[in-house]
């Protein structure tokens, strides 16, 4: 019976049907809220086998970018370990790794180092040989947008003539934190914007070689494994390397909040404890 259930989604529904305090009233519209955030984050089709703490915790640390508080993210992580341990119980999967509730106030940020950036895309070219990934990839980390900011930005959204890309606040698309912002477009990616833009129609995704997250986790994993990083760099890692970045290069915390679109000042605080480089190169000033 083991093999029954390969998929987080799959799990989900078989929690839904028979676990008695989710099947009705306000059991289930929690259940279908809380695991709901998990879904959003990793897609139905996650494999159900992948599903670790580091895993829980970089999804931890993308609720707590979109601002959840510690508590929402504890009853996300709690309704990931219920699911889990039902399906484990009914033989359905083989086991269920016991997964860390968040303590007040932690908080962890996995990011790319400049030199695994440039792993990493080295590895889309050769040997996967897959530049619709090098292309994201290279956007990700110099805009800090989220994946689903990417995948859903339109050419109308980026300005060319003004360098600027427009995330959030329109009609058909708002962000996760619900914000609106503007991000100068870096010399870096210019020329990937410049000829994706060329013969685009104003409704086009910029990314619409695409077709969904998942197709673009796929491969994402591909390119990760042959690097062999470490398990809690993701795809989400390369908005932290944005952050991480430019703190490391001295911009100033309220600038950096307003490019990355956090809605409290202490989710950006984090990045400044992120690396000592930023302390180590004041302390030579003195």
């Amino acid at each position: 019976m083991s093999d029954q259930i390969k998929t987080w989604g799959q799990a989900l529904d078989y929690t839904l049907k028979t676990r008695h305090t989710w099947r009705h009233g306000n059991g289930k519209k929690t259940a279908l809220i809380n695991a709901g955030h998990f879904t959003r984050l990793r897609g139905r089709s996650f494999p159900i086998a992948k599903i670790s703490q580091p895993v829980i915790t970089q999804a931890s640390i993308e609720l707590e970018d979109e601002g959840k508080s510690d508590a929402t993210i504890n009853r996300v992580v709690s309704a990931v370990s219920t699911v889990l341990n039902h399906c484990a119980f009914d033989g359905l999967i083989p086991s269920a790794p016991k997964l860390r509730r968040r303590k007040e106030g932690e908080s962890r940020r996995a990011y790319f180092t400049k030199e695994q950036h440039q792993q990493f895309l080295q590895g889309c070219l050769d040997p996967f040989e897959r530049r619709d990934l090098w292309d994201i990839s290279m956007v990700a980390p110099y805009t800090g947008m989220r994946r689903g900011e990417l995948l859903q930005l339109k050419a109308r959204d980026v300005d060319l003539g003004a360098n600027l890309i427009h995330v959030g606040g329109l009609p058909d698309f708002q962000t996760k934190a619900n914000n609106y912002r503007t991000i100068p477009i870096h010399d870096a990616i210019i020329t990937i914007m410049r000829e994706r833009l060329e013969h685009a129609s104003p409704n086009t995704r910029v990314f619409d070689d695409w077709a969904n997250g998942d197709v673009l986790m796929r491969a994402f994993r591909k390119v990760h494994k042959w690097c062999q990083f470490d398990e809690r760099l993701c795809f989400h890692s390369f908005r932290h390397s944005f952050c991480t970045w430019l703190a490391e290069s001295g911009v100033p915390m309220l600038t950096i909040k307003e490019l990355a679109g956090h809605k409290r000042i202490e989710t950006t605080l984090i990045y400044a404890k992120v690396t000592d480089k930023a302390r180590t190169e004041a302390l030579q000033l003195i």
